[in-house]
């Protein structure tokens, strides 16, 4: 111990001292260059420190583009929108002055791949090169790199940067997720010693909940690709339709105990819908790689771990539109140096090797461009000809009682570049109606086929071990009317841009009152409006048929009913309200002059109770899953507008939860929680309150007793192992299971080997073999009562549900409770072993259940998983809104 402590301190001062003079810093990460302009600014010089001596906020990192827009007619600086946090989006792009010139004839030019019938480039055109760094904020040695790239590339006037220059334009993203990245700076400057620490107990290395991984609301956005419900992403995914860049990396960090990776990811991990050729030029790029590490002398490797299945991430997302995109993963110092089983691995070094690849991605998307121009060339071609040869001809969507999801799913087509059609007729299909209007078309024979695929077909999985979801189809997740198309359709015009509202929002004068149906996924954000301008709202338990002005309209359970008398407000300021809110919810809102249904409940029937407005409390704070915790801030946010309390763990005992009456406990660890604690929530509901819980906090409840509800004893693994442990049984691997045990041979022929006590596998197999127990992110199916108060607004019985995580409930002995069970053959999308899925077949998916004058609504998966699993996500917001009605208070 004493060797390594001396080791490290002598690392440490050599990395210190290097790092006090710029001259030996541009040794350090630039040792082969000679030809560097002096009137350029080196990071240092800017900032006032070596590059690895401290994290640079992100300010500071615009600032100094910026400046080297000013000295440099090679840098230019464009801004792409701003974060949650106001913090300015932006890209970088680096070419020679006579390419910027011309740069919108090289898009357009460019641009040209897309079309199969188009001629590839020739190879005087310039490769295009994005290079992103940082997407998680506290991988930091990415957006240090991004500065010395920028640098070298605007001062080296050397031959072969000049040759770079000349024939590709690259575009640097300093730092996909500006929040997450300050988030980290900060920590890790605030616990920066002098001389730094490398002991990993250090709290510089320790960083606190919920870490600078994730963007403002805790949203992993390396994960938002494809559902692109963060701000960020939506701003970034417009640039990358813009230019389908040729190469394209994602900077990250692993573990601290690793080397370097670089793609070719393994064959077993690669998408059965990308082509293959693409992956193959995974290869010829990565001799580039291997080389500029081998003449650092750093260790990498190559072919595992890493998946390039779908396309949720930054490196997978460009391949589905021919791009030979990869991830770049360094072992990460979290701070300035960290001890590590190879080394004292010091924050320079993991930039420097950054760097390294940086450089080698330009050198060899220089050198392999005509084969990167025939490989997105190819892409196009391929991907038209599956969408040609796929079973489905084409997808229609659409719900005429419910535009806003409908043309939300619509505008994330569109977002992709999707090809999408009207509807140009009526249309019947899987015993679903489609109306023209409401509806639109997306045929499979497009260029784009292969994300249309991504977003509405299923996939079956045959390996489990994968290193996230397994299922991600976006119409899964939004719980949207759609069917498949296996024969010819008709299509009308084609849809470039959102429809503006047709029809008219204002609403006439009710004599009686106002009516809005629950269909829409609005309707909630409508009442909680309505709620804050202090407006009496009702809602309908059962469904009735109403008389207005315009015919006989069906309004389903939970359809909100505004009576004009009885309001704190005037019938004049009433109808005021309503407008703005119509408005900004884009909603209908009906009026009737009669309480008298055509059919059903009439509006003055025990069936039509008023609806309280929510004060929800979140809990927060180390322990729980943070992820979960940002999905509903964001939901409850960016839907709702409602100012959700976030009340810590730490603190919870001490804070009074009188002024609450939601509380919601997304997943997590909350064993710190003592009996007290767990006594004044029992208290809490029995009073009236409604408690929800997700996944782990629901096996917390149950095993608290705060409900007597049941868990199943044969739960699933959990995706990211952090859950607690559970009981398996480990799922036989078929008829291979016989090559496993003992055989007899040579004079043990033919005589009986004793039956083994356990089971015996080899070594090589543990990956493959646990793995199964594991369900990473697959979307199983449920029944769904659509009668219960938490479906309000839900037409379907089928539920589909994202399940990543170990809980399994058992259905509710009240006959009345379990709103959502899993049916016996629940696995639709994804990969599922045979026993997992048998073990979730039959359990109970969502459980509302009565404490005193309160309610407890259990759900054993997260119903708002990533933001977008907006199928679910209306389930919990009925909850939020309805849960203190169920037991018909």
């Amino acid at each position: 111990m004493k060797i390594f402590s001396t080791t490290l301190k002598i690392a440490v001062a050599l990395s210190v001292g290097f790092l006090q003079q710029s001259a030996a810093q541009n040794s350090y990460f630039f040792p082969k260059a000679t030809q560097l302009d002096t009137k350029i600014p080196t990071p240092e010089a800017f900032l006032g420190y070596p590059i690895g001596s401290y994290l640079t906020r992100h300010d500071q990192v615009v600032a100094y583009f910026r400046q080297l827009e000013k000295v440099s007619d090679r840098v230019h600086v464009e801004s792409i929108g701003k974060t949650y946090e106001q913090r300015e989006q932006v890209i970088v792009t680096i070419t020679s002055a006579t390419n910027y010139q011309k740069l919108e004839q090289i898009r357009q030019e460019h641009l040209s791949q897309i079309d199969p019938a188009k001629p590839v480039l020739g190879n005087s055109a310039p490769i295009i090169i994005n290079l992103g760094y940082g997407v998680h904020g506290n991988e930091t040695s990415s957006t240090e790199t991004s500065l010395l790239t920028g640098y070298f590339l605007a001062a080296s006037n050397d031959a072969e940067t000049q040759k770079w220059l000349s024939e590709s334009v690259i575009f640097i993203d300093p730092s996909l997720n500006p929040d997450g990245r300050d988030r980290a700076a900060n920590w890790l400057n605030a616990y920066h010693s002098f001389p730094p620490v490398g002991d990993p107990a250090d709290k510089e290395h320790q960083e606190g909940w919920p870490g600078g991984r994730t963007n403002h609301y805790f949203t992993d956005l390396n994960r938002d690709w494809l559902n692109l419900v963060q701000v960020e992403s939506r701003n970034r995914l417009t640039f990358f339709h813009k230019w389908y860049p040729n190469v394209q990396i994602d900077f990250h960090e692993q573990g601290t105990n690793a080397t370097y990776y670089f793609e070719p990811t393994p064959k077993s991990h690669e998408s059965p819908i990308i082509p293959q050729f693409l992956y193959d030029y995974q290869v010829t790029l990565a001799k580039y790689h291997a080389k500029a590490l081998d003449d650092i002398g750093s260790f990498y490797f190559t072919k595992e771990n890493y998946d390039n299945l779908s396309p949720i991430y930054g490196s997978t997302y460009p391949k589905f539109f021919g791009s030979v995109a990869a991830t770049f993963e360094q072992a990460r110092s979290l701070g300035i140096v960290q001890e590590s089983t190879n080394s004292p691995l010091t924050f320079a070094f993991t930039i420097r090797n950054h760097l390294a690849t940086s450089f080698s991605t330009i050198k060899g998307a220089v050198a392999e461009k005509a084969g990167l121009f025939k490989v997105q060339k190819d892409f196009f071609k391929y991907a038209l000809e599956q969408g040609q040869k796929n079973p489905a001809k084409g997808f229609v969507f659409g719900d005429k009682n419910d535009q806003n999801l409908t043309q939300k799913f619509l505008g994330l087509l569109l977002q992709h570049h999707v090809e999408v059609y009207e509807l140009a007729d009526n249309l019947s299909q899987d015993g679903k109606t489609f109306e023209k209007n409401n509806s639109y078309i997306v045929p499979s024979a497009q260029a784009n086929f292969l994300i249309v695929h991504s977003i509405f077909e299923e996939n079956a999985l045959k390996d489990s071990i994968f290193y996230d979801n397994t299922g991600w189809s976006i119409i899964h997740a939004y719980g949207l009317k759609y069917a498949k198309l296996n024969g010819a359709f008709s299509k009308g015009a084609i849809v470039k841009n959102l429809p503006i509202a047709s029809k008219s929002l204002n609403i006439e004068k009710g004599a009686y009152a106002y009516l809005i149906n629950s269909s829409d996924y609005n309707y909630t954000k409508a009442l909680y409006q309505l709620q804050l301008k202090n407006i009496l709202v009702k809602t309908a338990f059962k469904s009735f048929v109403a008389n207005t002005s315009s015919g006989k309209k069906t309004y389903l359970p939970g359809a909100l009913v505004i009576p004009v008398v009885g309001q704190t407000v005037s019938a004049d300021s009433l109808l005021a309200s309503l407008n703005n809110v119509a408005k900004s919810a884009n909603i209908e809102i009906t009026p009737v002059s009669s309480g008298f249904s055509a059919e059903g409940i009439d509006l003055g029937s025990s069936n039509v109770k008023a609806v309280r407005k929510p004060e929800v409390a979140l809990a927060f704070g180390q322990g729980v899953t943070s992820s979960e915790a940002g999905q509903v801030w964001f939901l409850l946010n960016q839907q709702l507008d409602l100012p959700v309390t976030k009340l810590d763990l730490q603190s919870f005992a001490r804070t009074s939860l009188n002024r609450y009456n939601v509380l919601v406990l997304p997943g997590g660890n909350y064993s710190a929680w003592d009996k007290a604690t767990v006594d004044k929530i029992k208290s809490w509901v029995n009073d009236g309150g409604t408690l929800i819980t997700f996944q782990t906090a629901t096996q917390w409840a149950v095993q608290q007793e705060i409900v007597k509800e049941k868990l199943s004893q044969t739960e699933t693994s959990s995706r990211r192992g952090d859950l607690p442990p559970v009981n398996f049984s480990a799922e036989k691997p078929g008829d291979d299971s016989k090559k496993d045990q003992p055989k007899a041979t040579g004079n043990n022929a033919g005589v009986k080997l004793p039956k083994p006590t356990s089971e015996r596998l080899d070594y090589t197999r543990q990956e493959d073999v646990e793995g199964s127990k594991r369900i990473n992110g697959a979307i199983f199916v449920s029944d769904l009562d659509i009668s219960h108060p938490i479906a309000f607004g839900v037409t379907s019985r089928k539920l589909f549900i994202n399940k990543n995580g170990s809980t399994l409930l058992l259905p509710s002995a009240n006959k009345y409770a379990t709103v959502a069970q899993y049916t016996a053959k629940p696995l639709i999308n994804g990969y599922s072993s045979k026993i997992n899925t048998a073990k979730v077949a039959n359990s109970a998916a969502i459980i509302a259940t009565g404490i005193g004058n309160g309610e407890v609504i259990l759900f054993a998966d997260d119903p708002t998983y990533r933001g977008y699993w907006l199928g679910t996500a209306r389930l919990f917001l009925n909850a939020v809104f309805f849960g203190n009605l169920i037991g018909g208070r």
